[in-house]
């Protein structure tokens, strides 16, 4: 899901933290209500021999505190809402923390292809002094398809996302991750690598400067990067099952800008190459249908 960052609109902070802090408190507060309820269902689905009916509904969402803007030294709020489904009686899959918004049209055990959304925040002058002259970044809407294949089943899983930018950029970006997966009783750990790339014209928008931008700055220089890697990194989750039905997860991700992304001068002179990013999230599963 996730662009492995989400700047932040200044007016918008205080409001997306509230956002945040009240969607985990309504998630909690659900929980302890329906919670036993929901495990005595999940115990009859384990013991009854009838198959199960219906599907699983999984509501989450993740507060992260991550850089403001691909390449920005400052630091942000921001909340990702999260929802997926699955047939009463299926496992539930391992899926990242910055894992897009996906929904699969063909899966198998070990191999799985589909359709997947992303939500990448803008860059905006108005947040950073330093940005004076400098061309507002709206938000975008990236869309695109997605295929994971499990290298060893259940431990090793390695993933891709592309996709096509709409409002903010036009440009297309691709995410390559691979996850190893271990899991302890009600925990799940897992780590791996990140490599993130994108088109020119995503590049262009994103750490581009133009002449006239260079003149009312003062600071930067004009600047064309083209198209290739954006960044390198590796990230890691550690999830904790309360229950069948409520779980929470502590995650963290480092980028290092690399390219023409790192040789930019909105990263080499008004931010920094280092990226690093932590976040809590919180998930909650009910039964319907059946």
């Amino acid at each position: 899901m996730p662009a492995n960052t989400r700047p932040e609109h200044p007016c918008r902070s205080l409001r997306r933290r509230s956002v945040a802090l009240a969607g985990i408190a309504a998630l909690l507060a659900l929980a302890s209500g329906a919670a036993l309820a929901n495990d005595d269902d999940d115990k009859r689905a384990v013991t009854d021999p009838t198959p199960a009916k219906g599907w699983i509904i999984t509501l989450g969402g993740s507060f992260e505190m991550g850089p403001k803007y691909d390449g920005a030294k400052s630091m942000g709020p921001s909340f990702m809402p999260s929802i997926s489904w699955r047939r009463a009686g299926e496992e539930a899959g391992f899926s990242a923390p910055d894992d897009g918004l996906d929904y699969a049209l063909y899966e198998t055990d070990r191999f799985s292809v589909g359709v997947v959304g992303n939500y990448r925040a803008g860059r905006y002058a108005s947040s950073n002094r330093k940005l004076f002259g400098l061309r507002d970044v709206p938000w975008a809407i990236e869309a695109g398809v997605f295929a994971e294949y499990w290298l060893v089943p259940d431990r090793l899983r390695t993933r891709i996302e592309v996709r096509q930018g709409f409002n903010g950029h036009h440009g297309v970006v691709a995410d390559l991750s691979a996850d190893w997966v271990e899991r302890f009783g009600s925990f799940t750990f897992a780590v791996g690598p990140r490599l993130s790339l994108g088109t020119a014209p995503f590049m262009r928008r994103q750490f581009g400067v133009l002449p006239y931008e260079a003149a009312l700055n003062g600071i930067v220089t004009p600047y064309k990067p083209g198209g290739g890697a954006k960044s390198v990194g590796l990230a890691s989750s550690l999830e904790y099952a309360w229950s069948p039905s409520l779980s929470t997860t502590l995650f963290a991700r480092y980028d290092r800008l690399v390219g023409d992304a790192a040789n930019s001068p909105i990263v080499d002179k008004l931010g920094q190459r280092n990226q690093f990013s932590v976040g809590i999230g919180a998930s909650y599963s009910f039964h319907i249908g059946g």
